[in-house]
């Protein structure tokens, strides 16, 4: 699970709009595959994201860098670090 990685764009909205748009659209394409399909991967980053929208402090997020607040555009990566725990890192 460590190799999972989620591609987030801010600039215009701020990281956690970002990461809850992204979660929406990988579990509609999660319910819109097919039962026959292996969706491990689609699910593990579901599972990423859900624990990073219910385990971020967003508010210490934005305040602490433009890029995630949504001032200034970035591409940012949310993984899971060592001990399971989402992290994000800027991939600009």
């Amino acid at each position: 699970m460590n190799g999972i990685t989620v591609l987030l764009h801010t600039g215009g909205h701020c990281i956690e709009t970002s990461a809850k748009n992204e979660f929406r659209k990988l579990t509609n394409l999660l319910l819109q595959s097919d039962t026959d399909t292996n969706n491990s991967e689609l699910e593990q980053k579901v599972e990423l994201l859900l624990h990073f929208l219910e385990n971020s402090d967003f508010n210490v997020l934005r305040a602490s860098d433009e890029r995630l607040a949504g001032i200034t555009p970035a591409e940012c990566i949310v993984k899971w670090d060592d001990n399971k725990n989402s992290i994000v890192i800027f991939a600009d």
